[in-house]
């Protein structure tokens, strides 16, 4: 019996057959061409990282030269911390307080406006140097000593003076007064500038800017 030999279509049929079932198994992962045009489909685009930082906001500064004055009729509070801190145009006083035993949190009197010399301390009369040809007189309706206590333990324990490193317009920050209830420091300055006085709770904070 002679072997049976196969037409040569059915030979290229076999073999195409072979070729398909060898890629399905071969391939069973999921389509990533595009129906479009049969191109291998490309990830999307990464969202764009911006380089562009933000720009810093010029300084500025709005004050005026007139007495002000605010916290009518606050009681008399307890002075902690007095701060100076410099900025671009302007530079900052802050002084802080704290209620009297008994008293709740809230706002102190103040008063602040330019005086001409000499300076004194008050109760005395005695003068008082503070630098700079300008003097701003900050009045404030504390005192810097619990004396609601036998000991009357102080509440301020800063300098009495102070000469803030960097500054230029604030020559020098000096206490000249704690008497009957009230506070009195002078802020001395380079010249005659416009101020702007503000006022913080949590704790409570009178804040003096000074700037051009």
């Amino acid at each position: 019996m002679r072997d049976r030999v196969l037409p040569a279509s059915r030979l290229v049929m076999a073999g195409v057959l072979a070729m398909l079932a060898l890629g399905a198994c071969h391939d069973s992962g999921p389509d990533t061409r595009s129906t479009a045009s049969g191109r291998p489909a490309t990830a999307p685009p990464a969202d764009p990282v911006s380089t562009t930082q933000a720009g810093t906001e010029p300084c500025t500064f709005s004050g005026a030269t007139t007495a002000a004055e605010g916290g009518a009729n606050s009681p008399t509070r307890l002075l902690t911390d007095v701060r100076v801190g410099v900025h671009d145009c302007y530079e900052r006083v802050t002084f802080e307080f704290k209620p009297m035993p008994g008293d709740t949190a809230g706002p102190v009197s103040w008063k602040v406006a330019y005086e001409t010399g000499p300076i004194t301390e008050d109760g005395s009369g005695r003068p008082v140097t503070v630098k700079g040809p300008a003097h701003l007189v900050v009045h404030l309706s504390a005192q810097s000593a619990d004396l609601t206590k036998a000991d009357a333990p102080p509440t301020y324990t800063g300098p009495t003076s102070l000469q803030p490193a960097g500054a230029t317009r604030i020559q020098q920050v000096r206490k000249t007064g704690d008497f009957e209830g009230y506070i009195t420091w002078v802020i001395g300055l380079d010249t005659s500038r416009p101020f702007k006085v503000t006022t913080q709770d949590n704790p409570a904070r009178v804040v003096v800017d000074v700037g051009d």
